[in-house]
């Protein structure tokens, strides 16, 4: 039994044993016209498939035969089957790609745009930013470390310089024990943190002393020796054995007419220099130290090193400074990551200040993590603007897309909008036209058949 679509002229076949009740319906496959085959009796149910006979005249001008093989779906030949279902094929066959889409390349296009320059921008400033802060730190702490170790030597030459200046007194020179002890009570009172001050003679045997306890042989002394050798400025640090304290002792020369005739010493307490070392702090971490000319510490926030002459000999700051290396030092200290700077003081003491790395550098790091989260922030705002931005170019080209594969397997009802004024309103009117071209064609093939 064949049937003809009464609107574009397809034929279908149909299996008169299966039809079900009176009639059966069905749509056109080429226009949507609804068919309506009527039962012949003994028929249950329609099968609807395409006449394999040709729907096209065997004989047709050049336009008809245009019109026919345009619209493959209107005609059920043999020849137009195969057509039409290649052509159904390949729509599903390009469904099926997962090749890069159009929103894909619109984001990488437009991070690449935006993100390249801010990452060179990034890069540069990071540097330029890393460079000044290493500049400022290291200058800082040079300063620091050079105006605590002014601080020592102005102390240091200050009793020297009044050891000196009393050295050169008749009264000290006379090398009488009276004469001697009242100038050495003077200079104690005078100058409190010396609680010890007397004079030996050429021989380290004591002429004279402040406190008027029994004379002691100083022959042993290191600070004699030296002067007594012929150095113009001797110094000690020890555990004084009159106050069980650390104390340094500073001893110069007794001349008379140029020549040595004693020496005159001074053992004082290193409260007034250890107080100011001692309580210099920066930032949680930062500290700084004093050791002797054997790396010994002087001054130091532990007052336990202090009391106990720690010998740091051994620390990095104190073998930078022997080495005589200028600038930040970095190095490691109790396993953590520190930078100091090390400063040489006129007696050949080291004062040195140091840091944890991670405090020292905090506006460096606070520098990095607001760059990589502006950076972060940038390229989510980037991200979000160009899908927004593709899915406007690109949901209209799918849109147009899905259409046009509507067409091309003949649903020839399908609506197009176009409400854009751009490329893609044009490729909508072309499609649309397009459209309206196939579907005329069909008219006039179907007003030929009749």
């Amino acid at each position: 039994m064949i049937v003809i679509c009464e609107e574009c002229g397809k034929k279908y076949k149909i299996d008169p044993a299966k039809i079900k009740g009176d009639q059966a319906r069905f749509k056109c496959k080429a226009c949507s016209h609804v068919i309506t085959v009527t039962k012949q009796e003994g028929v249950k149910e329609p099968d609807v498939t395409p006449d394999p006979t040709p729907a096209v005249p065997s004989v047709q001008d050049d336009n008809a035969s245009q019109e026919a093989s345009f619209d493959d779906s209107a005609t059920a030949s043999p020849e137009a089957k195969p057509a039409r279902e290649s052509t159904a094929r390949r729509v599903e066959s390009r469904k099926k790609k997962t090749g890069m889409g159009l929103t894909t390349k619109v984001i990488l296009l437009m991070l690449l745009v935006s993100l390249l320059p801010g990452a060179i921008y990034f890069v540069i400033s990071f540097k330029q930013t890393n460079d000044r802060i290493l500049t400022d730190t290291t200058r800082f702490g040079n300063q620091i470390t050079t105006a605590l170790a002014d601080e020592v030597n102005e102390w240091i030459d200050k009793n020297v310089r009044v050891l000196k200046a009393v050295a050169k007194m008749p009264g000290i020179q006379s090398m009488n024990r009276f004469e001697q002890e009242i100038l050495l009570k003077t200079v104690q009172k005078e100058y409190p943190w010396m609680y010890l001050v007397f004079t030996t003679d050429i021989n380290g045997m004591n002429v004279a002393r402040n406190d008027g306890k029994d004379l002691k042989d100083y022959s042993d002394r290191q600070y004699v020796q030296d002067v007594t050798s012929g150095k113009e400025v001797a110094w000690q640090n020890l555990i004084g054995k009159t106050s069980k304290k650390p104390a340094l002792v500073i001893a110069v020369p007794i001349k008379k007419n140029n020549q040595m005739i004693g020496v005159l010493a001074a053992a004082m307490t290193r409260d007034a220099i250890s107080k100011r070392i001692a309580t210099w702090s920066q930032g949680q971490t930062g500290y700084a130290f004093l050791v002797d000319q054997d790396g010994k510490v002087v001054a130091h926030q532990k007052k336990e090193f202090v009391e106990k002459q720690e010998d740091f000999s051994k620390h990095d700051l104190v073998k930078a400074s022997n080495r005589k290396q200028k600038g930040m030092i970095e190095f490691k200290d109790t396993g953590r990551d520190a930078i100091g700077f090390a400063q040489k003081t006129d007696l050949g003491w080291t004062l040195a200040t140091q840091q944890e790395r991670n405090e020292a550098f905090v506006i460096l790091k606070e520098a990095q993590t607001y760059a990589f989260i502006l950076m972060g922030a940038t390229f989510v705002v980037v991200v979000l603007i160009a899908y927004l931005a593709s899915r406007a170019i690109v949901t209209p080209i799918r849109k147009l897309t899905d259409a046009a594969n509507r067409i091309s397997v003949g649903e020839l009802g399908v609506e197009i909008e176009n409400k854009s004024k751009d490329e893609i309103g044009d490729l909508a009117e072309a499609i649309t036209r397009m459209q309206d071209s196939i579907r005329l064609s069909i008219e006039r093939l179907r007003r030929r058949r009749r």
